[in-house]
């Protein structure tokens, strides 16, 4: 079956502050998903596939109307696709299960909070 989405969690565009191992201050992603799988980001700072991290990360919702929530969570490094003056990074998270189950929630709420096209007159 062609053009079949193979992903097993849904991605949802997220606002995260990411601070990666070594980092003292937040770092706001412009470009970033987020699933119960893994997080995608762009990032100055150059890693390697396969390196494995410790990030902190905070889930952030455009609208405001979510409280922020903040994850700690081992990932693996599983793309790294180099542009100009970034790198745009696709993180695998290590978590057990219970972290994962909390990680959808926050995805969920997100994707409930997020304007349809028919919800913005678009129709």
């Amino acid at each position: 079956m062609t053009g079949e989405n193979k992903r097993r969690y849904e991605r949802v565009e997220a606002n995260i502050k990411l601070k990666l191992p070594g980092d003292t201050a937040w770092t706001e992603c412009s470009t970033s998903n987020v699933s119960a799988g893994g997080l995608f980001f762009e990032s100055k700072r150059q890693l390697k596939v396969g390196d494995f991290l410790a990030l902190q990360f905070i889930l952030q919702a455009k609208s405001g109307s979510l409280a922020n929530v903040h994850f700690f969570s081992s990932a693996r490094v599983v793309r790294v696709v180099p542009k100009t003056d970034t790198f745009q990074i696709a993180v695998e998270f290590v978590v057990d299960e219970d972290v994962r189950k909390e990680i959808m929630k926050i995805v969920e709420m997100i994707k409930l909070n997020r304007p349809t096209k028919l919800n913005e007159g678009s129709q």
